[in-house]
């Protein structure tokens, strides 16, 4: 018995140990096919660094401070219409003429204006360095130094000077097929007409010789002697897609110094979403500063002018097309696009023409405008308000109007 148990256990141990595989493995290696992928540089593709060009004809709007203020007026800048041709001598080195005018027609005065031309050597710094790095080709996206020579007409209206020269830093740079934006501030020696008159009742004369340092932008077109892009990276500009619930804005800074004018703008502002709706709240606060000396005539007195304003508001915006957009896949949840909604602000202004004068303005109405997010940490605000003062016992007009071109950073 205990013979056949202990048979049975073995076999059962035979049955349950694994047999040997005698099956032949072998291990093989195989080379990779995978292709190096090449990624895309968006800032390339945006502001066409790579395109080579030697000429480049220009047209836009150039803003710079000027003169005097006046209460609800829309900024301290003029807007003058400029049109401009650049020519590269060497990659870097050009050579460009600008011709730039601009003008109004008042009830009482007839029309006013302005007209300039002027002459610049640039030398754009860092361009040769780039191309020999591969990172650009010889063209007009760069950073450079200029020399700059300009001559003014005007009517006597216009307290700008006769001439100027001066040295510009400046960044210019190309975007898409042909957009163009140009950042300057520069230091500059000018000489004006001694004498000149303002208002009717009013002739002055200032220091001839003088120097100034001051700011100007200038947003247009370009055209030239590239091939066009047939598929343009609009989105890698423009941040199409990107959902952004809340920014803040500080306006591009505007100055203008010399020993006759001070003038400057500065602003910032901050944008939030209500939810995923296409309504925002924009909270902003405005400065703008004048100040203006010269002697009288036939005088030995000093005729001194201070202007100086703050605007602040509170806006309700609707993105009325930002739902139709993001359907088509053309937009996104963001801060970008047409708007108009309600309208709060208030206003504080002063000047010393009128014998110490001072105005405040509360007011309620509309706004409406466009505003769109660029190269990521950049935007443009073109915005329109219409607002009636609810304050009494104020001096001028109840109803106060202003359009605004706002350009600066965004975070």
């Amino acid at each position: 018995m205990n013979k056949n148990i202990l048979l049975l256990f073995a076999l059962l141990l035979s049955r349950l140990a694994p047999a040997q595989d005698n099956a032949d493995i072998r291990y093989t290696t195989e080379q990779d096919t995978l292709i190096k992928q090449r990624f895309i540089d968006r800032y390339e593709n945006v502001f066409m660094t790579k395109v080579p060009t030697r000429h480049i004809l220009k047209m836009g709007i150039e803003f710079y401070p000027y003169g005097f203020r006046e209460y609800g007026t829309s900024s301290p800048q003029t807007k003058s219409l400029t049109l401009g041709y650049e020519y590269k001598l060497l990659p870097s080195l050009s050579m460009g003429i600008n011709v730039k005018g601009a003008g109004g027609w008042g009830s009482s005065i007839g029309w006013t204006g302005n007209m300039s031309a002027n002459a610049q050597v640039r030398w754009y710094f860092d361009m040769k360095r780039r191309i020999s790095e591969g990172k650009s080709a010889n063209n007009f996206s760069g950073n450079y130094l200029a020399i700059v020579g300009e001559k003014y007409w005007q009517t006597e209206f216009f307290a700008l000077p006769q001439m100027k020269t001066g040295i510009e830093f400046g960044l210019q740079r190309r975007f898409f097929n042909n957009g163009l934006i140009d950042f300057a501030a520069g230091v500059y020696y000018q000489k004006s007409q001694s004498r000149y008159n303002p208002y009717e009742f009013l002739s002055l004369e200032r220091k001839t010789n003088d120097f100034e340092i001051s700011t100007r932008t200038t947003l247009g077109l370009a055209f030239g002697d590239w091939e066009k892009s047939g598929r343009l990276p609009a989105c890698d500009l423009l941040h199409c897609d990107e959902a952004v619930n809340s920014q803040w804005k500080i306006l591009w800074p505007v100055v203008k110094i010399s020993s006759s004018v001070i003038n400057g703008s500065l602003g910032i502002a901050y944008e939030r979403k209500i939810g995923n709706s296409p309504l925002s709240i924009n909270t902003q606060v405005l400065a703008d500063y004048n100040k203006f000396s010269a002697g009288l005539v036939d005088n030995s007195s000093i005729f001194n002018t201070l202007h100086y304003q703050i605007h602040s508001s509170v806006q309700g915006r609707y993105y009325f097309l930002q739902q139709r957009n993001i359907r088509k896949g053309v937009g996104g949840n963001n801060l970008s696009g047409f708007y108009i909604g309600p309208h709060m602000d208030y206003v504080y202004y002063y000047n010393t023409v009128n014998r110490f004068s001072e105005k405040k303005h509360l007011g309620a109405g509309i706004t409406y405008g466009y505003q769109k997010t660029l190269f990521r940490n950049a935007y443009i605000d073109i915005t329109g308000t219409q607002s009636w003062n609810i304050l009494r016992n104020q001096t001028g007009k109840n109803r106060l109007g202003s359009l605004r071109v706002g350009f600066g950073l965004s975070f």
